[in-house]
């Protein structure tokens, strides 16, 4: 691990005055209190005792002292000096002296300053706790004790000892944790671990890179594919291994790098670094493939339920030609019996005679064969899938084991869902019996709750030849559609996994909760008590509908009030009322304007994108978030930073890397672009190097005046994946038709200062809003947005709830606001022209029932 991890920039800072002090730090840091120019007076000469000031406000300003005390800014200087009456000139030679060194004595017993060697064994030990409880970078290590040393007056050492000091505490916290993890596996599995670096007889890649490849074949034989893998990987044995000795963090870095480097390079690594990495990459890729297998099973399924829904439809419009037809006949049929049963003298079965009955049992039979139930849907369609299910049902219901919450959730009120998933599990335990049954399953012995009408039907049907038997065929398709819907409603999970895992795990409970819950509220803005937000919410929901209805009428009180012109209430074509809002209108374009941008374009430079990239780094140093998969430090290697702006507009332009490759520059030569892109740039350090463009961005002066980052909007872009993925959806509207159109969503997080700050990838076009709750939980910047505004798709009722719960102002824009539900709080409650609008009821009692639940 290398000592020096500064810059030579950085390093040349360390304990100097960088820049001159502004005049609030001067006031703050070199202003000389009565005592301090007493003590500076003692001092023997205008020159030690100039000296001995400026020594004391270096000491207080850097928390350190120069070696040479000349070597500061001159208005530094001059305001010292003005202090004690003294010329500035005087200070010349104080830094050959050796009264320097008694000064810094006398300021550091008389001031509570205290030198570092004092302190270096305490030090070191809070820096081995935080590197082992945290995977910091050793920038950041830095920055954590240059604020610890701060805050107790300890004087900051030499640059090169810090460096020391981090780095080799890293190293040993880095040889601490790979004794541990390459402890944990057998002989056994240690000879197992070590082959996946090597490439088996018979194969052309290593077990290291084909574990590591997500799967992408969404099929029947796709989901088999992926539980073999997730089997393979099981049989590491990494399940038995108990890894809470090393934190989470260091055994997921472990794995990233796994995951990212070339076998080879894995193979290559010396000591207990080799396993450890290798047992950790096996501790992580465990649960990871379970889900990717379910992942893999939930698209698979989904695909068979828009293929068997597309042909149900196709089949309909086929056949209601046929159907109506029939309809016809025997609606005449019907005509003619109630003519003649009306008539006293008439004789039904002489008309029937005299009917064409072949024809009249044609269309019974036809509208028997094509009528459907109302509940009907694409069933018929489903079950010829069934040969497709059971290339993977088998092996995934052997493979995953699947829960369904507590007993206690079971038998609660809120407990439909798990009551739902306990229903499955019975019924996937039935499934698992009838491989290796032979006797003939009675119909009372098999599970249905979990069945609805339309299978049920199906299941036991009650005409033709299976009339009383159990349909095992129906019976097992019902049950992996169910399986599917209760997995993507978490009714159902797998415990340990990131995505498919309970979705309880994470709460707190029982002693945890109750010592938490009082930090919780108060951080919230909320109490613990039930009733007391609900009720004050509910005051300002009547508030709000009062005022708006006060405005409609024109009857708000106040020098301002006037009829809102901006809304209205117009009645929908079914006579209800409907709320419209006033579109504003299109604004034309000042000449103003269209001059500023002329102006502003014909200041722009023409320059080379990465030149651009490079000047930016200059000012924020985002490149230096770029740090190798193996570790947290910027690279070594010369011209690193080129390399990487490079590699990173050759992505951005999507051209690829020849474009960018120059063989007679090294920092661009092809393979050097290659071996950046794969071992720096990850979702990772992208996700640092923008926090570092926005959080510098927000320091401008002007940027301060058009918002303070306390307002942010939320919106998706949509993109075709052209390449097989798991990690892409489908969507006609978006993504076009086939088997292989599927998509991303790139969801943007925008400030009111004009930075996208936070992005994320979303597969397909799925329900918006709680992508957005996770990136404002995830993002890294210093913005902390208050306020968040989506478009209709990122709306959602439940929406308003959790945000309100964290204390985040959620205001969607609604492209039919009229069309929006409107709950009250008192039933008793009128609101004018509003009233009738507004019917349904806020449940107040049962929110104020699971207040205590709501963590």
């Amino acid at each position: 691990m290398p000592v020096n991890f500064l810059t030579e920039d950085q390093r040349s800072r360390w304990g100097r005055f960088n820049e001159a002090p502004d005049l609030t730090q001067l006031g703050g840091f070199f202003h000389l209190e009565a005592a301090d120019r007493r003590r500076a007076m003692a001092a023997n000469g205008a020159r030690n005792q100039l000296g001995y000031a400026v020594q004391l406000g270096t000491a207080r300003f850097l928390n350190c002292f120069l070696p040479d005390p000349e070597d500061m800014p001159t208005v530094v200087v001059d305001y010292v000096a003005e202090q004690l009456g003294l010329d500035s000139s005087v200070l010349k030679g104080y830094g050959e002296k050796e009264a320097r060194w008694d000064h810094q004595k006398q300021i550091r017993e008389a001031y509570g300053f205290e030198v570092f060697e004092e302190h270096a064994f305490a030090l070191a030990c809070w820096i081995y706790r935080r590197a082992w409880s945290n995977n910091e970078r050793p920038i950041v290590l830095l920055d954590l004790l240059t604020h610890r040393l701060v805050e107790a007056k300890i004087l900051l050492p030499g640059v090169s000892t810090v460096e020391r000091m981090i780095s080799e505490i890293r190293e040993r916290v880095a040889l601490r944790q790979y004794k541990i993890l390459a402890a944990l596996p057998s002989p056994g599995q240690k000879g197992a671990l070590e082959q996946l670096v090597t490439v088996a007889e018979g194969r052309r890649i290593s077990g290291l890179d084909r574990l590591r490849k997500s799967p992408t074949d969404v099929s029947g034989t796709g989901v088999g594919k992926a539980l073999e893998r997730h089997v393979e990987l099981r049989g590491l044995g990494a399940s038995a291994w108990d890894l809470s000795a090393v934190p989470a963090g260091k055994v997921a870095a472990l794995a990233r790098f796994a995951k990212a480097a070339r076998a080879k390079a894995v193979a290559g690594l010396a000591g207990d670094r080799k396993l450890a990495t290798l047992v950790a990459f096996a501790a992580v890729m465990e649960p990871v493939s379970a889900d990717e297998a379910i992942e893999v099973f939930d698209l698979a399924m989904g695909d068979m339920l828009r293929t068997s829904a597309f042909r149900a439809g196709k089949e309909r419009l086929r056949t209601l030609k046929d159907l109506d037809t029939a309809a016809i006949v025997l609606r005449e049929v019907w005509l003619a019996i109630r003519d003649v049963a009306a008539d006293p003298d008439g004789d039904v079965r002489a008309a029937l005679d005299g009917m064409d009955l072949p024809a009249i049992h044609a269309a019974a039979d036809t509208i028997g064969e094509l009528a459907q139930e109302p509940d009907e849907d694409f069933h018929d369609q489903l079950l010829q899938r069934y040969t497709t299910m059971r290339r993977f049902l088998s092996k995934l219901l052997k493979v995953i084991d699947f829960h369904a919450g507590t007993a206690e959730a079971e038998r609660s009120s809120a407990g439909a869902g798990a009551r739902r998933g306990f229903e499955l599990l019975e019924a996937i335990d039935f499934l698992k019996s009838l491989e290796r049954r032979r006797s003939p399953v009675r119909p009372e012995e098999v599970p249905s709750a979990h069945l609805s009408s339309a299978w049920h039907r199906r299941v036991f049907p009650k005409r033709g030849e299976k009339a009383g038997q159990v349909n095992t065929l129906a019976y097992t398709v019902a049950t992996v559609e169910r399986l599917r819907e209760c997995l993507r409603r978490h009714e159902v999970f797998v415990p340990g996994l990131p995505k498919w895992g309970d979705p309880t795990a994470g709460l707190l409970a029982g002693p945890a909760w109750d010592k938490a819950r009082a930090k919780v509220c108060r951080d919230l803005g909320l109490s613990a008590e039930p009733g007391a937000d609900t009720q004050r919410w509910a005051r300002t929901l009547d508030f709000a509908y009062k005022q708006l209805a006060a405005g409609l009428s024109g009857e708000e009180s106040g020098p301002d009030s006037a009829r809102n012109e901006w809304l209205r209430i117009e009645k929908s074509p079914e006579g209800k009322d409907h709320l419209v809002l006033t579109g504003l209108e299109a604004l034309d374009e000042p000449a103003s304007l269209t001059a500023l941008r002329a102006d502003v374009d014909a200041r722009m430079p023409v320059v080379d994108l990465p030149e651009v990239l490079l000047e930016v780094h200059s000012w924020t140093g985002c490149l230096d978030a770029f740090t190798h998969v193996s570790g947290e430090m910027p690279s070594k290697k010369e011209d690193m930073v080129k390399s990487i702006a490079a590699v990173l507009v050759a992505q951005a332009m999507n051209v690829g890397m020849r474009p960018m490759a120059s063989e007679h520059e090294p920092a661009l030569a092809l393979d050097r672009l290659f071996w950046a892109e794969q071992n720096y740039i990850r979702a990772a350090t992208l996700t640092a190097a923008n926090a570092s463009l926005v959080d510098y961005h927000a320091q401008q002066e002007i940027v301060q005046t058009w918002g303070g980052g306390e307002l942010a909007s939320a919106d998706g872009l949509r993109f075709v994946v052209p390449v097989k993925t798991i990690n892409a959806g489908p969507n006609t509207k978006y993504f076009g038709k086939g088997k292989g159109a599927r998509g991303v969503t790139f969801y943007n997080f925008t400030s009111d200062q004009f930075t996208g700050f936070h992005g994320i990838v979303i597969p397909g076009t799925p329900k918006d809003w709680y992508y957005i709750l996770e990136g404002l939980l995830e993002q890294e910047t210093s913005l902390r947005p208050t306020e968040i505004v989506s478009d209709t798709a990122g709306a959602s009722e439940l929406a308003f709830g959790v945000f309100r719960l964290l204390g985040w102002q959620f205001s969607p824009r609604l492209a039919d606001v009229g069309s929006a539900t409107l709950y009250r709080a008192d039933p008793a409650a009128f609101y004018g022209r509003l009233n009738t609008m507004i019917k349904t009821r806020v449940n107040i009692g049962l929110i104020n029932d699971h207040w205590e639940g709501s963590r």
